[in-house]
């Protein structure tokens, strides 16, 4: 089997060196599956859940930490390349707006399983992801062009195209452009408003340049931007516990059009130089991510204002751009020596504007009146964030066969917290808040190679999410920030090539422990973001690949996971000891064949299917009422190509018998008890097809 190279610990080496759990996706193999967003791979990974909170934004989970949709920090970190993608804070939309970027023309996207704090800071609690894109060719003009339609069951007509040039300029320089535009089919209907309301539109592009006088500089300019909009989201109102919809199969009811966008902007420029023992790495980078939405909360603030407004519904008008700048230098080893070093500085600098605006809906226009006197409501949140860390690590190797690596970050970051609100749900409010801290994360990895095939390691890692200033007014008795979250990683592996490489083996048992929880609660009468509980996840990931024979390949990944509260929350959060986290299913998996084999001089053919499972999981932990366990569900993918040359023709259907499987479910109604709950399913059986040409 091939090798794979990945950049997990920011130097380039083989996956089965490295010691930790990691994946990896290889880019062509993404495009020739028409996986181009996470809920289309994310969770054939070991280990790895994604709860999705509609067209905004997902989250996506790793060994179980997180407790749900309510996560103030995002729980995983995502990396483009050198650079951070994730937003700091809960004012941000951090826990559900990672970056969902398309994966035409990477490299790969690599998967690290477990805290990574060390290497790449903030929010690493359960893992990372990141994308790897291809740098620009000095050697040779190259291109690619994709074009995909697809139709879903009970919704509509979804189509891709993506392409990419690659352009040689002499011999130093070479530019790489890639653009894509896609539509994403809408399956969930709504009487009020209209058939397959869900669709969403996503369109965006790269542009790389690299300039290489020498061998020892290279300098690499890129450039990213990805929009994504849609017409209303993909929740359907469902029956606590049977989970069978109110007003029909994949049909919603809410009164109001819930549009939105979002936006992903990031350009870097990255130089590396190699000054013979010493390289330096220098990664300075400015980005914007832009999130703006209506959502109709009808249900939550209808009761309290009817009196106000009559029977008119309730739309909230959100907007919430985020822009940060990010510096990152680094000085490591080279050579072949047996000890092998990094020492690195790191600077962020992020500043946020949310606006929350409460106002009375038209539903013959779908229209909020944002003019309607007196104001029911409006917000505005102005935080910031500024972290400056220093890390490193050093690799000795007693022998060519074992060596022990230790690591270490020390970060400290100042926030401020600034809100203004005016109109009847907010009074009149203006006030600050400030927040600084230190945090410390640390790794130590030991290294065994008994054969050249295999390789044993143990790992402890820690990974941490920032504390911050709270909402809280002046002369109020709560306290005005609350600490950072951390987590404590034991993890002991094996990774080995078998029967001559035929046979590939990965298993890893980890045991996390997670303290000081980040969650939003209500303390002295009043609600607030606040540290309460600790939690624990113990579990066992592996991940098989057998080729018997050529062109014939099984795989076999998944994971075991105990994730559950050691620690009762605070009083008015339904969280105690014992209880499991949201999300994390006991068992999950994904079993795949795949067979290619040439059917004349120039033509390939291959077949291929997923069967993806999981079992049942708990919901998010609920302010009052029970929670809801998930059922399990078992999902088939299938696919078929053609290879002519540099053609290909792939032909797919996913969930391929229609299975109405939930993702997540969160209350619908404020009301006491056990009320009306949103679900949103996983997307329905799905035909598609993509032809695509290389040269």
């Amino acid at each position: 089997m091939a090798e794979v190279v990945v950049t997990a610990q920011k130097r380039q080496e083989s996956i089965r060196d490295v010691p930790m759990a990691v994946s990896a996706l290889a880019g062509d193999k993404l495009v020739e599956t028409s996986s181009f967003r996470f809920s289309d791979y994310v969770e054939k990974l070991p280990g790895v859940t994604l709860i999705d909170n509609g067209p905004e934004g997902s989250q996506i989970v790793i060994r179980g930490i997180s407790i749900g949709a309510a996560q103030i920090n995002a729980p995983v970190a995502t990396y483009l390349d050198e650079t951070p993608f994730t937003a700091v804070g809960p004012f941000v939309g951090s826990s559900s707006e990672g970056a969902n970027l398309d994966t035409f023309d990477l490299a790969r996207v690599e998967v690290l399983r477990g805290p990574q704090g060390t290497l790449y800071g903030a929010n690493a609690l359960g893992g990372l992801l990141k994308y790897v894109t291809n740098a620009p060719q000095l050697e040779r003009f190259a291109g690619a062009l994709e074009a995909g339609v697809n139709s879903v069951d009970h919704g509509g007509i979804g189509g891709d195209v993506h392409g990419m040039i690659n352009l040689p300029i002499g011999d130093k320089v070479a530019l790489r452009i890639v653009g894509f535009d896609t539509d994403y089919a809408g399956y969930v209907d709504n009487p009020n408003l209209g058939k397959d309301i869900n669709g969403i539109h996503n369109y965006g592009g790269r542009v790389s340049l690299l300039v290489q006088p020498s061998d020892k500089l290279s300098v690499r300019l890129n450039a990213l931007y990805q929009r994504r909009s849609w017409s209303d989201t993909n929740q359907v109102e469902v029956q606590p516990n049977t989970f069978e919809p109110i007003y029909g199969d994949l049909v919603s009811n809410h009164r109001l059009p819930q549009p939105g966008v979002n936006t992903n902007e990031l350009y870097n420029a990255t130089i590396t130089y190699d000054f013979g023992p010493v390289k330096l790495m220098s990664a300075s980078s400015y980005g914007r991510i832009g999130d703006a939405a209506v959502i109709d909360d009808s249900s939550y603030y209808g009761p309290f204002l009817s009196a106000l407004i009559g029977p008119a519904p309730v739309g909230v008008k959100l907007d919430d751009p985020v822009t940060f700048y990010v510096q990152e230098a680094r000085l490591s080893s080279s050579g072949q020596g047996p000890l092998q070093w990094q020492l690195g500085g790191y600077y962020s600098n992020e500043r946020a504007r949310e606006f929350e605006g409460i106002f009375p809906g038209d539903t013959a226009t779908g229209q909020l009146n944002t003019s309607f006197v007196p104001g029911l409501g409006t917000f505005i949140i102005v935080p910031t964030y500024r972290e400056y860390a220093v890390f490193g690590d050093v690799d000795y190797h007693f022998t060519p066969s074992f060596d022990i690596q230790l690591g270490g970050r020390y970060s400290h970051n100042n926030q401020t917290f600034h809100e203004l609100g005016s109109g009847l749900l907010a009074g009149n409010i203006d006030f600050s808040t400030v927040s600084s801290e230190g945090v410390f994360t640390y790794s130590a990895d030991a290294r065994w190679k008994p054969t050249s095939a295999t390789m044993v390691y143990a790992r402890i890692a820690t990974g941490f999410a920032p504390g911050g200033p709270n909402d809280v007014i002046p002369g109020s008795t709560l306290p005005g920030s609350f600490e950072s979250s951390k987590t404590t990683n034991y993890e002991v592996g094996v990774k080995s090539q078998l029967l001559n490489g035929r046979l590939t083996a990965e298993l890893a048992a980890f045991d996390i422990e997670w303290s000081r929880i980040q969650l939003q609660a209500v303390v002295a009468g009043l609600s607030t973001i606040t540290n309460g509980g600790s939690a624990r996840s113990d579990g066992v990931e592996w991940s098989l690949g057998y080729e018997p024979i050529t062109g014939l390949n099984f795989s076999f990944n998944g994971a075991y996971t105990d994730a559950r509260l050691t620690e009762d929350g605070p009083a008015s959060v339904n969280a105690h000891a014992g209880d499991p986290l949201a999300q994390a299913p006991r068992w999950a998996g994904t079993v795949s064949a795949d067979y290619s084999r040439p059917l004349t001089a120039a033509i390939t053919g291959s077949l291929g299917a997923d069967w993806r499972w999981t079992t049942s999981r708990f919901s998010d932990f609920p302010s009052f009422g029970p929670r809801q366990e998930l059922p399990g569900y078992g999902i088939v993918d299938l696919r078929a190509g053609v290879q002519v040359r540099n053609y290909r023709l792939d032909l797919y259907v996913r969930n391929v018998a229609d299975k109405r499987a939930i993702n997540s479910v969160t209350a619908y109604t404020v009301s006491g008890g056990l009320g009306v709950q949103s679900a949103i399913f996983y997307q329905p059986r799905t035909f598609g097809a993509s032809l695509s040409a290389t040269w």
